[in-house]
């Protein structure tokens, strides 16, 4: 290494001050550590050095020279069709808008495009400014776009080979059903796996046949728990005298349901709030009570009785998180939260 002293160093000759000042060159051997290099050869030095690196530097560029015109492979006429292909990747025929809901509670409203029949991608509709109620309220432009990395890729899973396309049954269950749904001794626990579930295997069945099965067990549960017989039952299996108290006698209590997430659908959602309910017509034959007194099943809350998320919501406001619009938040000017944490949800 090459430093400058941290003074000037001058030298009188003839009563004149001299710019000679010695450089202090370290980093050599041993005897040389110390000895002074006038500035002005130090100053020589450097321009050699700088003169080699600018030649050097000029042989490396050399090869950036823009090639001959004949040897220019942009210059001549090539093939270019490849272009086509990337420039037509997003090419479709149709398009339509559906409401996305894989599994949570946004219900985005996205546009699928199709080519040949499939769905090759989607995406926003950017049009939720358009939205409006029946008092001509109008949705915010901040919900565009509105779609998560799930739904853009949920055609994926439409055309993924792990799909399920067709009703399966736990085999242990379906020899039970077919069975006639006898009481579940130990013996009988094992033999239809009730014990070890997880090493059973899963049977594919008809729609039909599957209607069939949901259709004979929920006969066989509400027959099997309704009258003092179901009640004796139940105590004897470990439930409160008050729950068994408040059933009346019909079996159909035992039954409970919950509708998946909440607001994602009428139909393939809530749809299991209606077939629960009316299950109120299987009490009324089983019972043979008029409509005043037939009872159905238990409809649980989306979120009562599941997850981190609040359960306290439900029995304040009748449903979770649907007591206020996020978009409130642009137009507010005091915001109380509670049940909610924005950092990780």
């Amino acid at each position: 290494m090459i430093r400058g002293g941290d003074e000037a160093r001058a030298s009188t000759n003839g009563g004149a001050v001299s710019d000679e000042k010695p450089v202090v060159a370290t980093g050599l051997g041993k005897d040389d550590a110390e000895a002074p290099i006038p500035r002005r050869q130090f100053l020589q030095w450097l321009g050699i050095g700088t003169a080699g690196s600018v030649l050097a530097l000029e042989g490396a560029c050399s090869f950036l020279r823009p090639a001959a015109e004949e040897d220019n492979p942009l210059a001549r006429l090539v093939e270019r069709d490849w272009e086509k292909i990337y420039r037509d990747q997003y090419r479709y025929d149709s398009a339509f808008d559906w409401v996305c809901s894989p599994n949570d509670t946004h219900a985005c409203r996205i546009r699928s495009y199709v080519r040949n029949g499939i769905v090759v991608r989607s995406g926003a509709t950017y049009d939720y400014q358009d939205y409006a109620d029946i008092y001509g309220n109008h949705a915010t432009v901040n919900w565009n776009p509105r779609q998560c990395a799930k739904g853009y890729t949920f055609h994926r899973v439409l055309y993924g080979p792990y799909r399920l396309r067709h009703p399966i049954v736990r085999s242990g269950w379906r020899a039970w059903c077919e069975a006639g749904f006898p009481d579940l001794t130990p013996e009988l626990k094992a033999k239809y796996f009730f014990d070890r579930r997880g090493e059973d295997v899963f049977v594919q069945i008809s729609w039909e046949d599957a209607f069939m099965c949901i259709a004979r067990a929920l006969d066989a549960i509400a027959r099997r728990y309704s009258g003092a017989a179901g009640a004796k039952r139940l105590l004897a299996q470990g439930c409160q005298p008050e729950m068994v108290a408040a059933m009346g006698g019909a079996g159909t209590r035992t039954v409970k349901m919950r509708g998946g997430m909440g607001l994602l659908g009428v139909l393939g959602k809530y749809g299991m709030y209606r077939l629960n309910n009316s299950l109120a017509l299987l009490d009324a034959k089983i019972r043979g009570v008029g409509p005043e007194e037939a009872k159905a099943g238990r409809n649980f809350s989306n979120y009562t009785w599941h997850g981190d998320q609040a359960p306290g919501h439900p029995w304040v406001h009748g449903l979770q998180a649907s007591e206020c619009d996020f978009t409130e938040l642009r137009s507010s000017k005091h915001i109380i939260m509670d049940g909610k944490n924005l950092v990780e949800n």
